[in-house]
């Protein structure tokens, strides 16, 4: 009987270094920007802006991901898109509706 450690057949596989340092740098990105725009802009605006720039930087991954050829079983700029966009979804359900509404519509009745 012979058992299979997880753990070491993982870090046998060829690892995509090029997709994965891309996803992690456009993490670290999406972080860098809601920093320096924390200061400049209202607190109702700062997590559409930044959800915003994250399917900006997915679509830049998608756009990159369909100019590259797709390597079998490895981690490929398509996942790193797909993941930048799933966390936009996420992110974009904690965006408080009355929020967007006050940036859409004047509701100062002095106008």
């Amino acid at each position: 009987m012979t058992t299979i450690n997880p753990i070491e057949t993982f870090a046998r596989q060829k690892v995509a270094t090029g997709p994965f340092i891309l996803f992690v740098a456009s993490m670290i990105t999406a972080v860098v920007f809601a920093a320096i725009i924390h200061h400049s802009l209202p607190h109702e605006v700062l997590l559409p802006a930044t959800v915003t720039f994250v399917f900006v930087l997915a679509a830049a991954v998608a756009l990159f991901a369909w100019r590259s050829p797709v390597p079998s079983r490895q981690f490929t700029y398509w996942d790193a898109a797909g993941l930048l966009t799933l966390f936009g979804v996420m992110a974009t359900t904690m965006v408080e509706p009355a929020d967007l509404v006050r940036l859409v519509v004047d509701t100062d009745p002095h106008n």
